[in-house]
Parts: structure tokens; C-alpha cells; sequence
């Protein structure tokens, strides 16, 4: 079996430890990047196949499916997708997590993909 990872988990996943750890809402894409392959690193070293669906149109699609959630910003640290205001780890975490498979969610947790965002637990 082949685990998809969209845009839309990745950044719901990274902005949910980005804000526990730095209080801060917003990712840039490049530390999305990092942050998903060091995901699908670990996925892969378990024996389990994933793949990383990010392009422009399913950025695109993420960000016309959940306007409500997430907005592209520019920061002085580069393009990236914020929290729009009002949305909490709470609503992140039941939206975008309840679903996850175990191995999945402990990839997403993982301090090695952790480091990517500069937030190792």
C-alpha cells in the first residue's frame, strides 16, 4: 500500500507543532519541503511507501477547500501558508489528524521531521 501525503495534512500537521512549540502561525514552503521528505524518510525506512502530493494545483485546491483554515502569506523569511485568525491546534488537530494512520502520525511527530521546522520536542 502507498500512503499519500497532501499539502493540505503536511502544512495542517507542521503549523500544529509550529504553533505548540514557537506560538507562531505560519510556514514557509521551503520548511514544508524539508519537513515532508524527512516525513516520507521515515515512512519509507518502516517499509511503508509515500509519496508527497504538493504541486501548484494542489496548493491551489487546499487553499480554494480551506479558505477558512489557511492563506498564503509572504513573510521576511519567504512564501508560505498561514493560519488564518481564529483557527487553533484544536481545530487543526481535529480537522486533520483524527483520520491519520499511526505510522503516519508518528512520521509527522517525529523528531527528525520535527528538526526540519526547528522545533525538535
Amino acid at each position: 500500500m502507498c500512503v499519500y501525503i497532501g499539502i493540505e495534512d503536511l502544512a495542517a500537521n507542521a503549523l500544529i507543532e509550529i504553533l505548540n512549540k514557537k506560538q507562531e502561525s505560519f510556514v514557509t514552503y521551503a520548511e514544508l519541503e524539508a519537513y515532508g521528505a524527512e516525513v516520507v524518510s521515515i515512512l519509507n525506512a518502516q517499509g511503508e511507501k509515500a509519496v508527497l502530493v504538493l504541486s501548484r494545483e494542489s496548493t491551489n485546491n487546499m487553499f480554494r477547500n480551506y479558505s477558512d483554515i489557511f492563506e498564503e502569506i509572504e513573510s521576511d523569511n519567504g512564501l508560505g501558508i498561514a493560519l488564518k485568525e481564529g483557527i487553533t491546534i484544536d481545530t487543526l488537530i481535529d480537522k486533520f489528524r483524527g483520520y491519520l494512520a499511526w505510522d503516519v502520525l508518528l512520521a509527522f511527530i517525529d523528531n527528525k521531521s520535527l528538526a526540519k521546522l526547528g522545533v525538535v520536542a
